[in-house]
């Protein structure tokens, strides 16, 4: 029987000798607990043929979008390390994946390239915009705001992590918002494509709510799959 494949977005890291692959391994470790095999996307004439094997996407974390994506400017230089590499290869699984309907999962860096590559926008720095939101802790408290097949499955409030500096401002079209922290919009979902965005780390900080996600986009994935 075919195994499910779940297609990964690439990051990379660079030193003085060497240019490096770089995909944190709790991303794999909830892929192959769900007996499906991973695979980690590369720009190339294969990406295409690389796209069309795939039964679902992780939007996986990482580091800034450039601006230039969402209409603004990287003014004062809010927005760190961009790698013009990773905002192509994000915004062409996106673009396939909201064409063929594959269920997607964004994750931090991943919710942020929904509203970056799908005409919403970026906050490009929390404190900069003098949002309310906790920026010394590392874990704090989302809450539901609107009710859709998943978040029926979740609390009304519970416990998450926080790594990151810039959240959505502009909600791209066709989502709603699922869960706030105060002024951050925490997790976003599409009214009719597969998509899920959530702000946070659910395979970092795995907990019961980290997963019911992504049982519930396994099975999104699934029932693609078996039609």
């Amino acid at each position: 029987m075919k195994k499910i494949i779940i297609g990964i977005s690439p990051r990379f890291a660079n030193d003085a000798n060497y240019h490096y692959l770089k995909v944190n391994f709790d991303y794999i470790k909830q892929i192959l607990s769900r007996n499906a095999i991973p695979f980690i996307l590369l720009d190339g004439p294969l990406l295409e043929e690389s796209l069309k094997m795939c039964d679902g996407f992780f939007i996986i974390g990482g580091d800034d979008i450039d601006p230039q994506y969402y209409h603004q400017t990287n003014k004062d230089n809010l927005s760190k390390n961009i790698d013009p590499l990773v905002d192509q290869i994000d915004k062409k699984i996106l673009e396939y994946a909201k064409i063929h309907q594959i269920p997607t999962l964004g994750i931090c860096r991943g919710i942020q390239a929904m509203a970056a590559f799908m005409n919403g926008s970026l906050f490009q720095d929390i404190d900069n915009a003098k949002l309310n939101h906790p920026s010394s802790d590392r874990k704090h408290y989302v809450t539901k705001v609107n009710s859709t097949k998943l978040t029926n499955l979740l609390p009304d409030t519970f416990l998450v992590n926080t790594y990151h500096h810039q959240a959505v401002d502009k909600v791209p079209d066709g989502f709603i918002v699922t869960y706030r922290n105060n002024d951050v919009i925490e997790a976003i979902e599409h009214t009719s494509l597969p998509f899920i965005g959530v702000q946070w780390h659910p395979e970092r900080y795995y907990t019961e709510t980290s997963k019911i996600i992504f049982d519930y986009f396994f099975n999104l994935v699934t029932d693609n799959f078996k039609n």
